[in-house]
């Protein structure tokens, strides 16, 4: 067989889509590769064939070899060229089909990092129109313009990942591979290693508050070092954190000379209850970069699935929106996503939360209030500003998401009442 490959799109599946090009229709050959297994699309014609591909994307095409000189520049997929006989050992085709989900796995992966880096680049990877998102953006591309060391701050899930590959990828340095190091696992020894072999790279610190301390006295030692005339051949450094460092340093947790060494160029990565507005457009991003995924166009949301996604929690912020989006786009089948499909089964946990929250209001609607019973505002404020951060052990930007209002005022209201950080 003459093998023509043909860079295609998709992602692996544990079934084949085959088409089969032949004008005698080849009714043993299509019945061998279906008893393994595999879907069938046989057509007599190429033009036949490109219709039906347009249903679903193929994963390998048999052409006869009289309809070989027909086949288009890009059909989509591998093609394999068939004898006269049409006849195909069951034991031979098992690892072609094989090795064309494989090729199809890795063509569709490195199509989705093009892109990925492509809209980094151009800033469209980055989706949103919203002031804190403009502001983000902005900060992104000034960062990338200097070589200064970058601290990410931001809400788990809120996408701190993305803004310092965008940042890697906006530099000088692009060209050089990014270094990804997971501080939580990270030895003394190892991220020494690692920043050696960063050199005229960047490297990503993620979760930089869970580095051991013997780490955070070698990255003491890199970032003096940075500051001399051997700086620009030295790896840059992009730290990303969920954790309010200046707590952790008034803990004794984190070295204070590390913290401000780290914080150079500080960017604050917005929570999704910031941007409540992008969440349209975010929405539509996640079904359209799962269509290479999937194979198949989808068909949005409806207009009341759209308005319970703004109106919803999202502790998780855009990688819960995602995985609630997934989920929604299976249970909904091909269909346009509904209410249904985004609401999840309520755990035990939360249910027992709805009954205790509703019979404390009970409870307290069956108390007469008298006016001995009303406090003034600011005792009853400091009272549930003191209860937040007693929950959350002194976790600032916890508490203050738990109230719904900004770190930045909750940190002004500590000042004014004099709270103690438990």
């Amino acid at each position: 067989m003459t093998i023509a490959l043909i860079i295609k799109e998709d992602s692996i599946r544990a079934t084949a889509r085959v088409g089969l090009v032949s004008p005698e229709g080849s009714e043993q050959f299509a019945s061998t590769i279906e008893h393994v297994g595999h879907e069938v699309v046989a057509c007599s014609s190429w033009s036949e064939l490109m219709t039906k591909a347009s249903e679903g994307a193929l994963d390998l095409v048999f052409c006869h070899e009289s309809c070989f000189e027909d086949m288009p520049s890009d059909c989509g997929a591998p093609v394999l060229r068939m004898q006269d006989d049409g006849m195909i050992d069951e034991q031979a085709l098992a690892p072609m089909l094989a090795l064309a989900l494989e090729l199809a796995s890795k063509t569709a992966r490195l199509g989705e990092l093009e892109n990925l880096v492509g809209g980094i680049r151009s800033g469209s990877a980055m989706v949103g129109t919203t002031p804190t998102m403009r502001r983000l953006q902005a900060a992104v591309s000034r960062a990338a313009d200097c070589d200064a060391t970058v601290l990410i701050e931001g809400p788990v899930g809120s996408g701190k990942s993305l803004a310092a590959r965008a940042v890697h990828l906006k530099s000088r340095r692009c060209t050089e591979q990014l270094v990804i190091v997971d501080c939580s696992a990270m030895t003394a020894d190892g991220l020494g290693q690692a920043i050696a072999n960063g050199q005229k790279t960047s490297i990503v610190l993620e979760s930089i508050d869970k580095l051991s301390s013997p780490a955070q006295a070698v990255l003491v030692k890199h970032m003096k070092e940075r500051s001399t005339a051997r700086a620009p051949k030295l790896a840059r450094l992009i730290a990303t954190t969920s954790a309010h460092i200046p707590e952790m340093v008034a803990r004794g947790a984190f070295r204070e000379d590390l913290y401000y060494r780290l914080n150079a160029f500080p960017i604050m990565v917005p929570g999704l209850h910031e941007r409540v507005d992008d969440i349209p457009a975010l929405a539509d991003a996640i079904l359209d970069a799962g269509v290479p995924a999937s194979g198949r166009n989808h068909h949005g949301f409806t207009s009341t699935a759209r308005t319970l996604l703004e109106t919803m929690q999202w502790p998780g912020n855009v990688a819960q929106l995602e995985s609630t989006i997934r989920r929604g786009q299976m249970l909904a089948g091909g269909a346009a996503i509904d209410c249904e499909h985004l609401m999840a089964p309520a755990s035990h946990g939360a249910q027992n939360l709805v009954s205790t929250s509703v019979t404390g209001k009970r409870n307290a609607e069956a108390v007469e209030l008298t006016e001995d019973s009303i406090r003034p505002f600011e005792d009853e404020e400091k009272f549930l500003l003191g209860r937040a951060l007693q929950a959350t052990k002194g976790n600032v930007r916890r508490a203050a998401q738990l109230l719904g209002i900004g770190r930045a005022t909750l940190y002004r209201k500590i000042q004014q009442y004099q709270l103690r950080l438990h």
